[in-house]
C-alpha cells in the first residue's frame, strides 16, 4: 500500500485492516465478513506526516476471494475523521506480478 497525505496535518494511523465481505449486502441480511490476519509488514508507519507519502509492504496467509466477495483494506485515522478504505477483487490478485526473489534490507 502507499499512503499519500496531501493536507498539511499529520495523518497519525489507529489501525490498518484486511477484510473479506460480501459485495452485495440485501437489506435484513447477516453481513459475511472474515478478518485476514497480519502475518508481517515491511516499512509499517504510524504517522504520514503532510505532504508525504508512505509504502508499507503487508504479508497475509494465503487466501483465496470468491466470486460473491471482495477484499476490503481499511485505514483508520487515530481521533480522527480520516478514515480510507478501498477494494480489491479477485481478478486484482490475478493480474499481480509474481515476486521470485525479495530482498529484504533494514
Amino acid at each position: 500500500t502507499e499512503i499519500k497525505n496531501t493536507s498539511n496535518i499529520a495523518f497519525d494511523i489507529d489501525y490498518v485492516s484486511f477484510k473479506i465481505v460480501d459485495k452485495k449486502v440485501i437489506k435484513r441480511t447477516a453481513m459475511q465478513e472474515q478478518v485476514l490476519e497480519l502475518l508481517r509488514a515491511q516499512n509499517y508507519v504510524t504517522v504520514v506526516s503532510g505532504k508525504q507519502s508512505e509504502r508499507t509492504v503487508f504479508a497475509l496467509e494465503k487466501f483465496t476471494i470468491p466470486d460473491d466477495k471482495q477484499l476490503v483494506i481499511e485505514v483508520a485515522e487515530k481521533e480522527g475523521g480520516r478514515h480510507q478504505s478501498f477494494v480489491v477483487e479477485n481478478d486484482d490478485i490475478v493480474r499481480a506480478n509474481v515476486i521470485d526473489e525479495l530482498s529484504i534490507t533494514n
